[in-house]
């Protein structure tokens, strides 16, 4: 499966004006042909995945807007299965695919969200395990494109488990700061070089609002 992290990002790595807000309000400094942009690029894939807060913050629907059809599978994992059973991604007719785990396994829940229409995995004990989630992604429902979307929490941990094969990132010329602010990774972080996730850049794009870099896994 090839996994692409997808995201609007300020020149220093923030993803939102502070901790706990939405991500909405960058958007508003792109133009329509920019989010055609995004919303094409979502039309190519075969997966969208964005965690919990992302839900709880923007509760989006996570469709291509720009072509029927065209909607890729929403995959939101949650370690305790703990969202709002009248979010959108709940709500729509769109599939939708709720992982989480052992720990946050509830019977009632799972039942709640099946009846709506949507499925549920199960995957890891703790926490979830991502190369196993994608595992039974691509066998058991052909997904071998991902777009994750997600913020810094859910970014660290599918870095960490290592399945991150592609950054995109549309960098907004705009500073924003804050120690406590949501960065593209978040989590522990590595306190030795030799562990950092290494990626080569194969695109630099100017934009009238945004450059567009691309970079891919050093393998």
């Amino acid at each position: 499966m090839k996994t692409t992290i997808f995201s609007q990002i300020s020149i220093d790595g923030k993803l939102t004006m502070g901790a706990g807000n939405s991500s909405k309000e960058l958007f508003s400094l792109f133009s329509s042909e920019d989010m055609e942009f995004i919303h094409l690029f979502r039309g190519n894939v075969q997966g969208i995945m964005v965690g919990k807060n992302t839900i709880l913050t923007d509760n989006p629907f996570l469709t291509n807007r720009y072509e029927e059809n065209k909607n890729p599978i929403r995959i939101i994992p949650t370690t305790t299965l703990d969202i709002p059973m009248d979010c959108n991604v709940l709500s729509d007719q769109g599939k939708t695919i709720i992982v989480t785990t052992e720990k946050g396994r509830d019977e009632d829940k799972i039942k709640q969200i099946r009846e709506r229409g949507k499925e549920c995995l199960i995957c890891g004990k703790d926490t979830v395990d991502f190369v196993e989630l994608e595992r039974q992604l691509e066998e058991n429902y052909g997904i071998t494109s991902l777009m994750v979307e997600g913020g810094g929490f859910l970014n660290w941990h599918i870095f960490n488990q290592d399945i991150v094969d592609e950054i995109i990132l549309m960098q907004l010329p705009i500073i924003i700061g804050g120690s406590t602010n949501i960065t593209l990774v978040d989590g522990d972080g590595y306190q030795q070089l030799s562990f950092a996730k290494k990626f080569k850049v194969v695109e630099i794009q100017p934009n009238d609002n945004y450059t567009l870099m691309r970079y891919k896994k050093v393998i």
